[in-house]
């Protein structure tokens, strides 16, 4: 956050990508009727609007409850943004069937709690497993995912994945920043994240 406040002056508009601030800790899952003035001032940059009104933060419901498929999320900005845009945005911004599934989501509580149980030791034992590999060097991060440098191609180690072994994951090519030298790798349950291990591994050995 204190590296992007001062940068903000210096834009006409800035959008920040919030989509995965619900996994941060301390960071509540921000609802629909959240105000803004009630939020935490930690990490997101919701507080900070009302002095930066070229700024919009663009937060996301469905990362955190793994629901992408309803492809719903919410924007935060000053009104003049808003009265410009809903001049060009479709009349029906939300489906009925996603509004019901969001609300439900948003109410399980045991959901979250079980959530932040369970995904820091996930993500903990794949880093340890993927540093462990020669050559493979894994970002820490707090999402449900982790962000790894290969040794090699990318997409030959994720096509290797897949035909040898049925796992699938994600290469970086769509950042030109990362290129064909990374992967971003979801967290999953530990015998399905020793899976992975051992298939990168016995890739690495017959490479």
């Amino acid at each position: 956050q204190q590296d992007i406040l001062p940068l903000l002056p210096q834009f006409n508009q800035v959008v920040v990508d919030e989509a995965f601030m619900d996994f941060l800790p301390g960071e509540p899952t921000l609802s629909l009727n959240s105000s803004p003035s009630a939020m935490p001032r930690s990490q997101t940059l919701i507080p900070h609007l009302a002095a930066h009104p070229n700024t919009i933060v663009i937060r996301s419901l469905t990362k955190f409850f793994t629901l992408p498929g309803l492809r719903i999320g919410f924007a935060v900005g000053h009104p003049d943004h808003w009265q410009r845009w809903r001049q060009w945005r479709d009349p029906w911004s939300v489906n009925g069937l996603a509004g019901v599934a969001v609300a439900a989501a948003l109410a399980d509580e045991d959901f979250r709690r079980r959530t932040f149980a369970w995904l820091p030791v996930a993500r903990e034992h794949l880093l340890r497993g993927l540093q462990a590999l020669p050559g493979w060097d894994p970002w820490p991060g707090q999402a449900n995912f982790v962000l790894v440098r290969c040794p090699g191609s990318a997409t030959q180690i994720q096509r290797a994945l897949l035909q040898r072994h049925r796992i699938l994951v994600r290469d970086c090519l769509s950042f030109p920043e990362l290129g064909d030298r990374y992967l971003r790798i979801g967290l999953r349950t530990l015998p399905e994240q020793e899976q992975l291990l051992s298939a990168c591994r016995e890739i690495l050995e017959n490479s």
